[in-house]
Parts: structure tokens; C-alpha cells; sequence
């Protein structure tokens, strides 16, 4: 059995992919990325970009909170999302296949810019750990 995980954007590993949906196993490992198509049972809607991290990502949270919002302030040109793939933090905690999987949404995005909204910082929420 595995639970799916459906949001506006998704970045897993260098991949920033809209509107797919990200299965893991019972045991948090990636088993899938398909594109969304329809509603499918199990599956838990996350609100904005989705991140798939390693837990390694967990103790490092706040640094990549404070270097992506300097990111996007130094670059007014950047989406978010692009930001997130660029982000060091980031890839250093990609996840591999077979790896357990730690999830967060950055839920302050403006999606007709892609840019966080205005007078919004960055806002990680916990999805699944």
C-alpha cells in the first residue's frame, strides 16, 4: 500500500514538477511521481510547493528557511520553486529511491508570480516527518 501526495508544485530531487503527485510506501521511502490526472483515493492535497527531503533536512530547516528568503530577496526575478532547486540546503538533502522521505509545503506562494506573496516571508509547514 502507499499514500499519495498531491500539491500545486513539487520539487523532489533536481525536478520541479507541476501538478504531480508523489507516492511513498508505508515505510516514507519514494515509491512514485506520476502526473496528476484525477482524485485518487489516499491521496492528501498540500497546499503550495512540496518538498520531498531527506531527514537529514530536519536539523537544517531554519538555515534554509533564512537562505532562501535571502535568495528570493536578492533576485526579484526568481520563483520560488527555482529558488528551492537552487538552494544548497536543498540539495544537499535530496532524496535518493531508497531513502526515507521527509515532506514540507512553502504554503506563502503567490501562484501568478510563483514569488512568495506580498509581505510574506517564508512559511515551511511540516507536512509528514
Amino acid at each position: 500500500m502507499k499514500r499519495g501526495f498531491f500539491s500545486h508544485q513539487l520539487c523532489c530531487g533536481r525536478s520541479l514538477l507541476n501538478k504531480h503527485i508523489l507516492y511513498l510506501t508505508m515505510d516514507y521511502r519514494l515509491d512514485s511521481i506520476l502526473p496528476f490526472q484525477r482524485e485518487v483515493s489516499l491521496t492528501t492535497f498540500c497546499e503550495g510547493l512540496l518538498l520531498a527531503v531527506s531527514p537529514a533536512f530536519d536539523e537544517l530547516k531554519d538555515k534554509f528557511i533564512s537562505s532562501l528568503a535571502q535568495e528570493l530577496q536578492n533576485n526579484s526575478s526568481i520563483t520560488v520553486g527555482e529558488a528551492v532547486l537552487r538552494n544548497s540546503i536543498y540539495r544537499k538533502c535530496c532524496i535518493s529511491d531508497d531513502e526515507e522521505c521527509r515532506l514540507y509545503a512553502i504554503t506563502s506562494i503567490d501562484w501568478h508570480t510563483g514569488r512568495l506573496r506580498e509581505h510574506a516571508g517564508v512559511e515551511l509547514i511540516e507536512v509528514m516527518k
